[in-house]
């Protein structure tokens, strides 16, 4: 098993990720790097400063890429099958925060637009519905 230790000291990014594939890896490494690539992107880069993404390859070839003192810990690897998977290994409180007070948004959102403007539709139906009526009468 080899593990390769590269200090991002300005936050872990693509560049640095990018830099390993250049230097060569196999084709499952490779799109196993691009994976983690796809997760940096998918996240603020304040998330990837004062932390550590690891990804294992095959063979016991394992990269850690670190930003200061690593609150947030991100593992990236094969499945088993032939995918790429990865999960919070650890989450530090700024990150947990801001992930829960998105998550209380999204629900707060979905209810407003569940019950308010879902209540707003079925008046303004009803209105049409009394025009329409309302003209054929006349």
């Amino acid at each position: 098993m080899t593990k390769e230790r590269i200090n991002c000291p300005s936050g872990v990014s693509v560049s640095n990720i990018a830099a390993v594939i250049r230097q060569g890896v196999s084709d499952r490494d490779r799109l196993l790097l691009q994976y983690a690539i796809d997760k940096i992107l998918n996240h603020a880069a304040w998330v990837w400063q004062n932390s550590e993404l690891t990804v294992i390859g095959d063979g016991g070839k394992e990269w850690v890429f670190y930003c200061g003192s690593p609150s947030n810990q991100f593992v990236v690897y094969h499945d088993g099958n032939d995918t790429q998977a990865s999960k919070w290994a650890s989450k530090g409180w700024k990150l947990f925060l801001h992930e829960t007070a998105s998550d209380i948004w999204s629900w707060a959102k979905g209810m407003a637009e569940k019950y308010v403007i879902g209540r707003f539709d079925r008046m303004i139906d009803a209105a049409a519905k009394m025009a329409i009526e309302w003209y054929k009468l006349g």
